[in-house]
């Protein structure tokens, strides 16, 4: 093959007869006004398939193989034209080196892969037959077989609608131009969708066919007339709420929640959105979302006369179109001709803001973001900084789940020094089966925290609503508390198995030696001895490289080394099949709860966590003050932005307890639908945030035989006796629950109950972030002398 260089790409495409199509412009602004013309009639989707097809397509014989591509080398497709839009789809493959892309006048799509099977025919041209012409042998229809592949029905209509009538077509979409079954190609082509979709003329986004009752089509007219009017005002009247319904169907719509489109639109030149037969310019679509989400509040109000719709929609936070607009403007510095100069944004990040995006595969939750970090992307000048002693995350599709999160939260750890990550919902579940390329499913640990119990959950989930409160830890680099008082995380995994990095065969390292138990700590609290249970030494191997060998096993004091000379420690194991999902974290427990709530459903606090809070109901009727412990804890002592609240917190609290329900109940949704003034809404929406499926609780604290001392608000699962612990380098508090693992007689898998009195636990589950009111600022840390605070440091087992 010759080199890029000697190849004329634009010759090949021109004797090819591609062409691109013409695509609309963003809507600009003129001194008059012009009518809009209105575009074509819809074509409504046609399925042609009959039973002889059926049969032909299911034979699944001689499919099409692809033919190995070089490392620098991408496909692309060349679909030839037709006058009947219902004729097959005939294509071929061009490969071309990355280099050369600037030769092409490509456009990429961007779509939603769906849950149909890939029963669609497209017709590979190949060198015995080419596409167009008639058979005049039936001994030719095994050639046709043998150049056959099949497509999932939402890129069959995106490529019968992106078909042109006169001229072949350049285009580039994954579901073609890249062997999906070949997890080798696969991994090698990932790396690559930067350059193609930023080096694409165009990304053309198909949301998919028109629906019969024409929602969609009003609403890509709709956002036309969004863009064009000088005073949104004028469309927020009562004869428009069916076009604005009408929006909000076309943007919950499945493409919204892809994971891949994240990248595929912030590398994007210039972007066109196409639904059916309707299409606009994507900055025309970024600016009527803008406008919606500016005046959603005066536009809800249209749908008052349909309650289901006016409850349901209540906030258009966990909206994929909305997370779009707002991430991606801030995604990648760009230079004045819009192309790419910089990303500004980390994998933590990206992972941590945009986790409601989803995937089929759960391994995409980081590879589907490494071509827009700033540590991973090809344009970033972090890339070329030294190596550290942890490489981020590359795409390896022969990992299974576990292993590629574990090596996502060993990188963030040691490069972050902070041990916020587990307490964040970032991580999509395990996928329920198995799959072509997906062979093992894995149990994912307590410490992973999954996207289905974010505050708005999945994007498949729709506008339902907050399902749980906002993240105490907060976003990455924007921490709202210090609860370790900046100690730094000393974490280690413990790996069963180990890979040869230069071998593609999975060994078992067997230990040289029994297992040793390491030394337990005991201490006594209350009546109860708790026993933390480190477990057995992992077995040695020489792939074995920790971070950091020298140093105590107790991490230093705050009081007695300054912070910036700490020095985190993670474990590392070079290419670890992860076998055992246990985390080993060093802290200190704070306290062990006592008494808890139930979960506060839909933000009505109970009147007996008001009580146990602190506030007193004596039937006055006039109060004057309300303790800190009360309005502090309910918005977490912080702002939404993070910052210490304002004094006018506490009498916005105080009208709240004074406005309760006959039974002394809270009930914050009811109070924000009468329209409360200002003061309280903005109190009670923060209540919502941090209280919305949490628990109010107690904890007695450690060491004190006395009353009980700790307040605060934990995850939704917290019961009596379990701990509340303050965990190196996590800037809030945390509750583990311990348990006892024990061997069932009938079952190969072990069971688990809670330790007895004086019992060591076997492990403990991470149950997740706390507040404890008067601990959230290292006031636990720094109490302590360095003795005390090495007596009381224990390693931690979390399963």
């Amino acid at each position: 093959m010759s080199s890029s260089s000697e190849t004329d790409y634009a010759s090949i495409l021109n004797t090819l007869g591609v062409k691109q199509p013409r695509r609309p412009k963003p809507t600009g602004e003129r001194r008059s006004r012009l009518t809009i013309r209105a575009p074509p009639p819809r074509l409504d989707k046609e399925r042609v398939r009959n039973n002889w097809y059926r049969i032909i397509r299911k034979a699944r014989i001689n499919l099409y193989k692809y033919d190995p591509i070089q490392k620098d080398y991408i496909r692309l497709m060349v679909l030839q034209p037709s006058l009947d839009r219902k004729a097959d789809l005939h294509v071929s493959l061009l490969p071309v080196p990355i280099t050369a892309l600037d030769q092409c006048p490509y456009e990429a799509l961007s779509y939603h892969w769906g849950e149909s099977e890939s029963e669609n025919p497209v017709y590979v041209t190949s060198r015995e037959h080419k596409g167009g012409e008639k058979m005049t042998d039936l001994s030719e229809v095994a050639v046709v077989a043998a150049s056959r592949l099949y497509i999932k029905d939402n890129l069959y209509e995106a490529l019968r609608h992106f078909r042109s009538e006169k001229h072949p077509t350049l285009l580039w979409a994954d579901g073609i131009c890249m062997d999906q079954g070949n997890a080798g190609e696969l991994g090698a082509q990932i790396p690559h969708m930067a350059q193609i979709y930023s080096k694409a003329n165009r990304v053309c986004i198909w949301l998919g066919t028109a629906d019969v009752d024409r929602r969609t089509d009003r609403a890509m007219d709709f956002i036309g007339e969004v863009v064009k009017t000088h005073d949104i005002r004028d469309l927020i009247q009562a004869d428009q709420a069916q076009n604005w319904r009408d929006l909000i169907f076309l943007v919950t719509c499945t493409w919204f929640s892809r994971r891949w489109i994240i990248q595929e639109i912030a590398l994007a030149i210039e972007a066109t959105v196409h639904c059916g037969s309707k299409v606009i310019d994507w900055r025309d679509f970024v600016d009527a979302i803008s406008l919606f989400d500016l005046n959603f509040q005066d536009i809800r109000k249209l749908f008052a006369d349909k309650s289901h719709e006016y409850n349901a929609i209540t906030d258009l936070k966990p909206l994929g179109a909305k997370i779009l607009v707002d991430e991606l403007s801030n995604t990648f510095l760009r230079v004045a001709n819009r192309s790419l100069f910089e990303p500004i944004k980390s994998l933590e990040v990206l992972v941590s803001t945009l986790a409601p995006f989803e995937t089929s595969d759960p391994r995409d939750t980081i590879f589907a973001l490494l071509n827009i970090a700033k540590e991973t992307s090809s344009a970033s000048a972090q890339r070329m900084l030294p190596a550290a002693e942890f490489s981020p995350p590359t795409p390896d599709y022969t990992k299974n789940l576990l292993e590629v999160y574990i090596e996502f939260l060993q990188w963030v750890i040691s490069s972050s020094n902070s041990l916020d990550i587990i307490c964040r919902h970032w991580a999509l579940p395990e996928r329920k089966s198995k799959a072509i390329m997906y062979e093992v499913l894995v149990t994912l640990p307590s410490w992973i925290k999954r996207v289905p119990e974010s505050p708005y959950g999945q994007q498949s989930e729709g506008l339902n609503g907050r399902k749980n409160g906002d993240s105490f830890v907060g976003l990455p680099g924007a921490k709202s508390y210090n609860a370790s008082h900046n100690m730094v995380p000393v974490v280690r995994f413990t790996p069963g198995q180990v890979k040869s990095p230069n071998s593609p065969m999975r060994s078992t390292t067997k230990p040289t030696r029994k297992p040793q138990a390491i030394p337990m700590r005991e201490r006594e609290s209350g009546n109860r001895r708790h026993t933390v249970q480190n477990g057995p030494v992992p077995p040695k191997s020489p792939p074995l490289s920790p971070i950091a060998s020298s140093g105590p096993s107790t991490p230093t004091s705050p009081i007695s080394k300054p912070f910036s000379q700490q020095e985190s420690r993670v474990e590392q194991a070079t290419m670890p099949i992860q076998t055992d999902s246990s985390m080993y974290v060093k802290g200190f427990i704070l306290g062990t709860i006592t008494w808890n709530t139930s979960r506060i459903p839909d933000g009505i606090i109970p009147q007996e966590a008001l009580k146990k809070l602190g506030w007193s109901d004596e039937g006055q009727s006039e109060y004057y003050d309300v303790p800190d412990t009360v309005w502090r804890t309910l918005v977490a002592d912080r702002c939404p932005d993070g910052k210490l609240p304002p004094s006018w917190y506490k009498r916005a609290c105080l009208r709240c307890l004074v406005n309760d329900t006959p039974n002394g109940h809270i009930a914050t949704k009811d109070i924000l639908e009468r329209s409360p003034p200002g003061i309280m809404q903005d109190y009670i929406k923060r209540v919502q945030a941090v209280t919305w499926n949490r628990v109010v609780f107690k904890a007695k604290e450690d060491g004190d035989a006395g009353t009980e001392k700790l307040v605060g608000i934990g995850p939704p699962f917290t019961e009596r006796d379990d701990l509340v612990c303050i965990l190196f380098g996590c800037s809030v508090p945390v509750i583990i629950r311990p348990w006892v693992s024990f061997k069932r007689s009938t079952s190969q898998t072990d069971g688990r109950r809670k330790p007895k009195d004086k019992e060591n636990p076997s492990y403990y589950e991470f149950l997740g972030e706390a507040f404890v009111y008067g601990k959230m600022d290292g006031q636990a840390v720094s109490a302590m002398d360095r003795k005390l605070l090495e007596a009381r440091t224990l390693e931690f087992c979390l399963k």
